[in-house]
């Protein structure tokens, strides 16, 4: 039998000879996603039951279908499809809105319009529904159908397990189509309702941000793509998201990091990101508001939009006798511009970059051996670290009738890293190993124009020499929390 349609006050339950009907019809996009719903309910795994269905459902934008309420629930193996016959409709409570797996988008154009979509699904149950506000254009009916990939390739990362973020297509719309974009989902990964994520996104054309939980941990992200004036090219941008990606990995691998979370949270750092082009003016310099950004302004920044973001692991107490001594990782990073001024000619520009790493584990007192600590002396030998960790790099330029007057550089990081080592419960040692790097330097040489008469070089090889050297002087603005490794960048 077809897919029948559900109201909010009661649910399909079909037969297996009604799912193999309902496959078979699918002639039209809203037959297709009914084939959809009855093919993919009897899955064992939220990927298997959400397969497809997001695109789907954007894709019917497409032909003008708008308004879709489907809900359909299996029978449990050895019972009929309903006490009252196979195929009969059966009161029961309705499955939307109430799935172990939980997705909502929800997209606003510019017009106004809000277009909303649902999707819930559990063991042997599935329910979409999707709605609009006002009716839809040509070119808004486009721009929804245009996210149908980017919407299931989300849902699909977040169906994994581990889950995996592919938010990224999210990004990629036209603002003076469709003003923002919102996805919420939340998926249990086993039986355990407590091995659940939850993720919640946002995008328009001044912010972009995302926050997940899960059992391992949690973690929040916002982007300023407001300023696109700030941003850098192509290739100036991908040098600082290569940077900021290792020493992503450097204090993950420093603090002992959960590997799952921390992919995560570099998979929304380069998703939100992504797809953010500055905005020229005439003559070839960016827009920062009312002000210009000159070619060696930029170089002195990093191309990326401003962010801040935190991580922070769950906490876990592995030594019953000292639960005091928890495993932890906590870690956040930003960076912030300004800029300032009367005009382009009285103009002011400062960047700051952050960040901050506190962690603590235990290792066992011989390297590769399990750790098993317990209420027993015996158990007692093993090493508790201790990790606190911050960088900085500050930029700052200023301009007096056009003349850049100031140019300066200023980087520090700091690590300290404690040892307690213990032998049968007593500590016999405490090691704290600190490091400190910092400099200061100017950058008005860097930056001053080459001055003429210098007959060495012709203006071709001056103009090669200064491009050169500014992005040199962009790799060194770049936020650096563990100095000592920079070469191997």
């Amino acid at each position: 039998m077809p897919v029948q349609r559900a109201t909010a006050a009661s649910i399909v339950k079909l037969s297996p000879a009604g799912v193999a009907a309902a496959q078979k019809d699918a002639s039209s996009p809203k037959q297709n996603l009914a084939s959809l719903i009855g093919n993919n309910a009897g899955a064992d795994t939220p990927g298997g039951r959400l397969r497809g269905l997001g695109a789907a459902m954007l894709g019917q934008l497409k032909g003008g279908e708008a308004n879709v309420s489907e809900s359909v629930q299996l029978p449990a193996p050895g019972q009929s499809s309903t006490p009252y016959g196979p195929g009969e409709v059966a009161a029961a409570p309705s499955l939307h809105g109430t799935g172990d797996d939980r997705i909502t988008l929800g997209i606003t154009t510019a017009g106004g319009v809000k277009v909303s979509l649902a999707l819930d699904s559990r063991d042997g149950g599935l329910a979409v529904q999707m709605s609009s506000s006002g009716e839809l254009s040509e070119d808004e009916q486009g721009a929804l159908a245009g996210l149908a990939g980017a919407f299931q390739a989300a849902i699909d990362g977040m169906a994994q397990q581990p889950p995996k973020l592919d938010l990224a297509g999210l990004t990629q719309f036209d603002p003076s189509v469709l003003a923002s974009v919102d996805l919420r989902a939340t998926v249990r990964q086993g039986a355990d309702p407590a091995d659940t994520h939850t993720l919640e996104f946002h995008a328009d054309s001044a912010q972009r941000s995302v926050n997940l939980s899960g059992p391992s941990g949690k973690f929040a992200l916002s982007v300023d793509t407001g300023k696109l004036g700030n941003l850098g090219s192509e290739a100036q941008q991908a040098r600082a998201m290569g940077s900021y990606l290792k020493q992503f990995d450097q204090a993950a691998a420093r603090g002992r990091a959960d590997p799952a979370l921390m992919a995560m949270f570099k998979d929304a750092f380069t998703g939100m990101h992504s797809h953010a082009d500055p905005a020229p003016d005439a003559a070839g310099f960016a827009q920062a508001g009312k002000l210009s950004l000159s070619a060696q302004d930029q170089s002195a920044l990093t191309g990326l939009a401003d962010f801040t973001a935190s991580l922070s692991q769950s906490p876990g107490s592995v030594n019953p006798m000292r639960p005091a001594e928890q495993d932890s990782f906590e870690y956040q990073v930003a960076q912030s511009t300004s800029i300032s001024g009367r005009n382009s000619a009285e103009r002011a520009i400062s960047q700051q970059q952050n960040s901050s790493l506190k962690a603590s584990y235990h290792t066992p007192a011989v390297p590769g051996m399990p750790l098993k600590l317990d209420y027993t002396p015996e158990s007692q030998n093993y090493s508790f670290h201790e990790i606190n960790d911050a960088a900085s790099s500050a930029v700052e330029l200023g301009y007096r009738e056009g003349r850049l007057v100031k140019a300066k550089l200023n980087q520090s990081s700091t690590q300290s890293a404690r040892v307690l080592q213990y032998v049968l419960g007593k500590v016999v040692s405490d090691t704290l190993t600190p490091a400190k790097h910092s400099l200061q330097r100017d950058l008005l040489a860097t930056l001053a124009p080459y001055q003429s008469g210098d007959g060495a070089r012709t203006d071709s090889q001056r103009s090669d020499q200064r491009q050169q050297s500014l992005a040199n002087l962009g790799e060194a603005v770049l936020l650096q929390a563990y100095p000592e490794t920079r070469g191997d960048q």
